[in-house]
């Protein structure tokens, strides 16, 4: 049959033939490529919630590590660190901070308040080499064991404010304040607290990486019981009036009291928005541009006495 083909024909089915061997040759050299690449995988960059509680426990790396290339691998985990304090300079490496630099995925079992990049070299049974890296960032909290006392007779209320015993981490942070008995408001740095009891508050707080962190308890509130003749000629020393208000809020003290008087307002949620310094008993409070809701008022002079109320403006 070739025989009686021509000669231009066999030429041409001679060079197509030729063509694909030669596409396959390239598809198998391709295929073996793709077969010995190395894929590695240093896993994620992670926050490590760390501090006087202690620290989280997590391992670095991914799932798996290593993909491709010929198995088995190697691992090999390295970092630099420098701290300098003073005069001095410490050096760190991979294995202050990891339980084994040489594990696909090892822990982390030592931290310090920074960044550290940890760089992975995966090196397959074949020698070729691939390298991946991950940051880790140590959040580190603190906190202190000082408290403040107040004592309040059963009934009244207290004002808790700008005291706080845990510090650190990423703002914006939440706030909770427990237990919860008293409080008119449990997620604010500043609150009113009128516990029947005696009550110890703590709080807990957690930042915007999702730490969680709890101190010990800042406000000791001592509730002391009224017999009921000596609440009943408890009388008030302030008169604020109308409530609710709509223009003006008048003040009138108890001629009792004399002196210079200072007036502070603040939001519900304890922020405070207005101070005013004042002589005399009688003060006029305009507070038509206010917006309507609940505000917290505070009277109080050099000499000790303060008193605390509500006012509505509507």
């Amino acid at each position: 049959m070739l025989d009686s083909l021509p000669l231009h024909s066999l030429q041409k089915m001679l060079i197509m033939k030729k063509a694909t061997i030669t596409l396959t040759i390239i598809c198998l050299v391709m295929t073996n490529i793709a077969l010995t690449q190395i894929v590695p995988d240093a896993g994620p960059d992670r926050v490590v919630c760390t501090g006087f509680f202690g620290m989280d426990t997590i391992a670095i790396g991914g799932s798996p590590s290593a993909t491709g290339g010929t198995p088995p691998y190697t691992y090999t985990w390295e970092a630099e660190y420098t701290l300098i304090i003073g005069s001095h300079t410490f050096n760190f490496s991979a294995s202050d901070f990891l339980n084994d630099t040489t594990l696909a995925n090892p822990e982390i079992i030592h931290a310090i308040g920074d960044t550290i990049c940890f760089k992975l070299t995966i090196t397959d049974a074949q020698g070729l080499t691939a390298i991946d890296s991950t940051s880790i960032c140590f959040n580190y909290f603190g906190t202190h064991l000082g408290n403040i006392q107040y004592t309040i007779n059963q009934g009244d209320s207290v004002f808790l404010s700008g005291w706080q015993n845990v510090s650190g981490g990423f703002p914006p942070y939440e706030y909770l304040w427990q237990p919860n008995h008293g409080l008119a408001d449990s997620t604010s740095l500043n609150f009113w607290a009128k516990p029947q009891y005696s009550v110890a508050y703590y709080m807990t707080l957690t930042d915007s990486a999702g730490c969680v962190v709890t101190g010990a308890p800042v406000y000791f509130v001592n509730v002391q019981p009224v017999l009921v003749d000596e609440h009943e000629n408890q009388i008030s020393l302030v008169k604020v009036y109308p409530n609710p208000v709509k223009n003006f809020l008048n003040i009138q003290i108890s001629p009792k009291m004399q002196g210079d008087f200072t007036l502070r307002l603040f939001l519900s949620n304890g922020k405070l928005i207005e101070e005013k310094r004042f002589p005399g008993n009688e003060y006029k409070m305009d507070l038509s541009n206010y917006p309507d809701g609940v505000y917290i008022y505070e009277i109080h002079d050099n000499k000790g006495f303060s008193e605390q109320g509500r006012v509505v403006v509507k």
